[in-house]
């Protein structure tokens, strides 16, 4: 009877103990869980060729990229991007970057030209592209880094529309903001959306009413904005150095959750 009994104890000890290793608290998959998976849906600032242009599945996506540039930006290699960089700390690795040089977050662009329907539009990169795969993948984190486009392009600010979007409330910046958040927050409920802001002080960064719209709208949708500063930039665009700065500073927000 006793060493029935100490058969059981040391039975119920080994349990414990194996359920408190930390080597078993990973998900049934074999998965770390405390990793996560971050999509990027960006501009020029978060493209590089071979990466930016290619979807999930490995299709290629018909998206301009501007990195890397040669004579403008020591960004040379892919590794020496904001969004990789970023990826390569222990609490994170990448899931998609979904960004198009020269891309607006409304359906206007450039000279007034419509980009409705289009992946020229922010709004239009979320959900499933023409080959049926996911823009932004499965991500527990999407960050948004987008304006600057829509600020250099001068695109109408437009009211604070929070429902029933029109096809005109949709060729201004505040709206298009809004729908494009609220979007996120619908087609991925299990990801955190945060943006990233350019600064707030003008060219080469956005001019205060797109910083301050944005910041309005992130505020009514719970969502934080990350207001870059101090980034330096060749020919408007981050250099290496730029790029690690914004590393950081998205980095410093990213682990405080």
């Amino acid at each position: 009877m006793k060493k029935t009994l100490l058969n059981i104890i040391t039975l119920l000890m080994a349990m414990m103990l194996c359920s408190c290793n930390p080597d078993n608290l990973d998900s049934p998959n074999g998965a770390d869980d405390s990793v996560k998976k971050i999509s990027i849906m960006g501009d020029s600032y978060s493209t590089f060729e071979g990466w930016s242009n290619m979807d999930m599945a490995g299709n290629p996506n018909d998206y301009y990229v501007y990195y890397p540039h040669k004579g403008n930006t020591d960004v040379t290699s892919v590794d020496k991007t904001w969004w990789y960089m970023l990826c390569q700390k222990p609490e994170f690795e990448l899931e998609i970057s979904n960004s198009y040089s020269g891309s607006v977050v409304s359906n206007t662009h450039y000279n007034g030209l419509d980009v409705a329907g289009t992946d020229l539009s922010f709004m239009h990169r979320v959900g499933k592209n023409s080959f049926g795969v996911d823009y932004n993948g499965d991500p527990d984190i999407i960050l948004v880094f987008g304006g600057t486009n829509d600020s250099w392009a001068g695109v109408e600010l437009g009211k604070y529309v929070y429902k029933n979007w029109t096809d005109a409330d949709l060729k201004c910046f505040r709206p298009a903001f809004s729908k494009m958040l609220a979007s996120l927050q619908a087609y991925y409920p299990d990801a955190i959306v945060y943006s990233i802001t350019n600064g707030d002080d003008g060219f080469p960064g956005l001019s205060k009413p797109y910083a301050k719209s944005i910041q309005n709208i992130c505020k009514h949708y719970g969502v934080t904005n990350i207001v870059l500063e101090d980034i330096e930039k060749m020919d408007g665009h981050p250099t290496y150095a730029g790029m690690q700065s914004i590393c950081e500073q998205v980095y410093e927000v990213l682990i405080e959750r």
